[in-house]
């Protein structure tokens, strides 16, 4: 087996007050405090982005660590009034990685590194991409399958996805938390609009259930799984185990 495709996930808020150039000065500064193997710590610190004909700009690090990856994003700042409480105005990062790893401890980046990157970037989620389940999540089909059927076409078994879909819902945005993965972060906000109770409450219903659970930046941070074999079933699981504790559906 050549193990599993991990991704890691910092969405934060922009806003229109901050300009790029404040934002990304402030994110290098915290990140070049931050030691390997996700900090930036002695490596060589980009350049804000310049926009072309897209409302997106990225920049990217080269990591010494063979395997990962990283590209950053930002969202043109002229857009934002155009754009009502949308994911689409998010400013976001993403790691990449395989597991298992001889170089990357994927227990200590789920338990530790990680966090401080969702704290350097002032995320107000976060969360941890295993492998292709997401996508067969969303689709009710099994990550061993295809997501297309016999002619083609694509998968959409999941009923409840999709009616959320129908409803206008922005799954897993900013204001819905449909999906559980094996790390997440919530900020204050999210946790109320999604789940009807702050921070606090995730840790009562969670403390003593889960590998992980911590206040982090005025929201929480939570470790549901972090085996780096961990197959589709254990994250079909995780989800109907830990949805009934918060009250998701």
């Amino acid at each position: 087996m050549s193990g599993f495709d991990v991704e890691l996930w910092v969405f934060s808020r922009a806003n229109e007050r901050e300009s790029i150039e404040e934002k990304h000065a402030g994110f290098l500064a915290a990140m070049s405090r931050l030691e390997s193997p996700l900090g930036w710590s002695g490596l060589d610190l980009p350049k804000a982005p310049e926009f072309g004909e897209s409302s997106y700009a990225a920049f990217g690090v080269k990591y010494p660590i063979r395997g990962l990856k990283f590209v950053g994003t930002y969202v043109d700042r002229s857009v934002l009034k155009d754009v009502v409480d949308s994911v689409r105005a998010d400013d976001f990062l993403r790691f990449g990685f395989k597991v298992p790893s001889k170089v990357l401890d994927y227990h200590a980046v789920l338990a530790e590194y990680f966090p401080e990157v969702i704290e350097a970037f002032r995320g107000y989620r976060a969360f941890c991409n295993f492998d292709q389940y997401l996508s067969a999540y969303y689709g009710g089909f099994h990550a061993s399958e295809t997501g297309f059927d016999e002619h083609g076409n694509l998968i959409e078994k999941n009923e409840t996805y999709n009616r959320l879909r129908r409803e206008g819902v922005e799954v897993d945005g900013r204001c819905n938390i449909y999906t559980l993965r094996p790390a997440q972060y919530w900020d204050f906000e999210l946790c109320q609009r999604a789940l009807g109770y702050g921070p606090d409450e995730v840790v009562t219903r969670l403390a003593g259930k889960v590998p992980k659970v911590e206040l982090l930046g005025g929201g929480v941070y939570v470790v549901l799984n972090d085996d780096p074999a961990m197959s589709y079933d254990d994250f079909l699981s995780l989800n109907e185990r830990y949805k009934e504790m918060l009250g998701l559906e």
